[in-house]
């Protein structure tokens, strides 16, 4: 394990996560073929998981964040484009349970890459240059809108560019709400 780039999510749920996936068939098929998420670890503030851990320690650690922050009530209010590429994602309407959740993920003693942008809480739609026409598109779209729970903390590594689930980490049964 963690012979590949290994990413921390959180999983949407359904009906969001189909929203999101059909948003990502119409503009980027690559990434269409990724869970719906919001990254915690991989893609901003944290890089993905340093090689040379023990699986049972990082794993264990993982369950101990889950049952810590789990459920986390959620809902995007807008779609934006970062100005430092051309990424078009989702925004979450209280970033500030997701920053709690990766301050404590950065503070779990798991040794993680660096990454050079700081943390943004998101879910990503197209990660590719699109033609200004199919930003203008993307950006207008409807979002997403209904309120959903966060309650799967999620492991995956990225192998020849396709993502594989390697770990789930569900809410404490006390917290599940």
């Amino acid at each position: 394990m963690f012979e590949h780039p290994c990413y921390v999510v959180l999983e949407l749920p359904d009906p969001v996560a189909a929203q999101v996936l059909a948003l990502r068939r119409r503009y980027d098929t690559r990434l269409a073929g990724y869970p719906a998420e919001i990254t915690l670890a991989g893609s901003s503030g944290l890089g993905t998981l340093a090689t040379g851990q023990s699986e049972t320690g990082v794993l264990d650690r993982l369950q101990v964040l889950a049952h810590a922050h789990l459920p986390l009530p959620a809902r995007f209010v807008a779609i934006r484009r970062f100005a430092t590429g051309p990424v078009i994602w989702l925004q979450p309407e209280d970033p500030a349970p997701l920053e709690a959740f990766h301050r404590a993920l950065a503070g779990s003693g798991l040794a993680f890459q660096p990454h050079r942008f700081a943390y943004t809480p998101h879910c990503s739609l197209s990660t590719t240059t699109l033609a200004v026409e199919q930003q203008e598109h993307l950006l207008a779209e409807a979002v997403p809108a209904e309120r959903f729970i966060l309650r799967r903390l999620a492991l995956y590594e990225v192998v020849e560019g396709r993502p594989a689930l390697l770990r789930r980490f569900e809410a404490a049964p006390s917290r599940a709400g």
